[in-house]
């Protein structure tokens, strides 16, 4: 089965023995649990035996993962599901090419927690992240300029973005920043 992990790191941990903390709620993990929540820290991943699919199952029990369908449009959706969280650091941008680093900018100062679906929309349409959309202060600037009456109802955006040409290359940017520890997934 194919899954991404979710949740951080709250304390030192081994890989034999691993602290997760998940909407305020932590988990000491050990054995396969730690193992295949690991596997999935930073991107998606696969188990491979009976041992590692009852983990996952217990892993996605308490949510600390999410299963998907094996394809781009099954990732895309899985990371709907989920909240881009950026980490702070002293240097953010540093080492990141330049669609990485827009798409970080896009979810470390957007003044929101940017979903899946509207950072897909705002590369998708080349919205670049100017200070007219950026922080507390411009953030009714950004919903009127990601919601539409073509876009506000219930679901409709996540479902257009799932068709949209960037899709597959924001999905890559999210996993490279997630892999790069730049953001964590909640």
């Amino acid at each position: 089965m194919k899954y991404i992990s979710v949740g951080t790191v709250n304390k030192p941990s081994t890989e034999h023995i691993v602290y997760v903390s998940h909407y305020g709620y932590e988990y000491t993990l050990t054995g396969d649990l730690a193992s295949v929540w690991l596997d999935g820290r930073f991107g998606f991943d696969k188990t491979s035996d009976a041992f590692r699919d009852k983990a996952l199952y217990q892993l996605e029990r308490m949510g600390l993962v999410f299963l998907t369908e094996n394809t781009p449009a099954g990732e895309y959706r899985t990371l709907t599901r989920v909240k881009l969280v950026p980490v702070k650091s002293k240097k953010p941008y540093q080492g990141l090419t330049g669609e990485e680093k827009n798409a970080l900018i896009w979810i470390t100062e957007s003044g929101l927690i940017l979903s899946m679906a509207e950072l897909v929309y705002l590369i998708e349409h080349d919205i670049h992240p100017e200070l007219q959309y950026l922080g507390q202060e411009n953030i009714q600037n950004l919903v009127e300029r990601i919601y539409t009456t073509d876009t506000i109802f219930d679901n409709i955006l996540e479902n257009q973005m799932e068709h949209a040409v960037s899709r597959d290359t924001v999905v890559r940017i999210v996993l490279k920043l997630l892999k790069k520890k730049r953001i964590v997934l909640l």
